[in-house]
């Protein structure tokens, strides 16, 4: 066996025991595992990140930059042309992320997870309610993101 074959496979080792008891992995921890395959098993970017999706693949663990993808089609679809979505689009996505991340995250995550996919994409919370505000978009606050993403950011693995 040559040498780059053992090295994906002991990779591969290493991706599944890091992945065993997890149904989800966050873009950090996924960069994190590429870093890993890089500079510990001696792989190229390509090989290492084959190696995680063939693991992801078999072991049915979801990555987040594939839920986001799913989400924001349909953020897309309930925003239409002047991407505003209402606080029943929002929570529905929320459910969507939370089902698809196999129930890992929390509400609250998965409202900030939402949210800045979201803001990163130029959609605009649709005003609702009797008074017409956007107050159930605001109170996913800024304090609430500073405390709960970085938390959710370096999740180790």
């Amino acid at each position: 066996m040559a040498k780059s074959e053992m090295a994906r496979e002991r990779f591969k080792g290493f991706v599944e025991l890091s992945g065993l008891d997890r149904p989800y992995i966050s873009k950090a921890q996924e960069r994190h595992l590429l870093e890993q395959g890089m500079a510990q098993f001696e792989l190229d970017l390509d090989e290492a990140r084959g190696v995680l999706l063939d693991v992801t693949h078999t072991l049915d663990i979801q990555l987040e930059r594939d839920i986001d993808r799913r989400v924001l089609q349909i953020l897309e679809r309930d925003g239409g042309p002047p991407k505003k979505i209402s606080r029943r689009e929002f929570a529905a996505a929320v459910e969507l992320y939370k089902t698809l991340a196999g129930g890992a995250l929390s509400d609250d995550e998965a409202k900030l997870l939402v949210k800045r996919l979201m803001e990163g994409n130029q959609f605009h919370p649709r005003r609702g309610g009797l008074s017409f505000s956007r107050r159930w978009y605001k109170t996913i606050s800024e304090t609430k993101k500073q405390s709960l993403l970085p938390a959710l950011l370096n999740r180790q693995l």
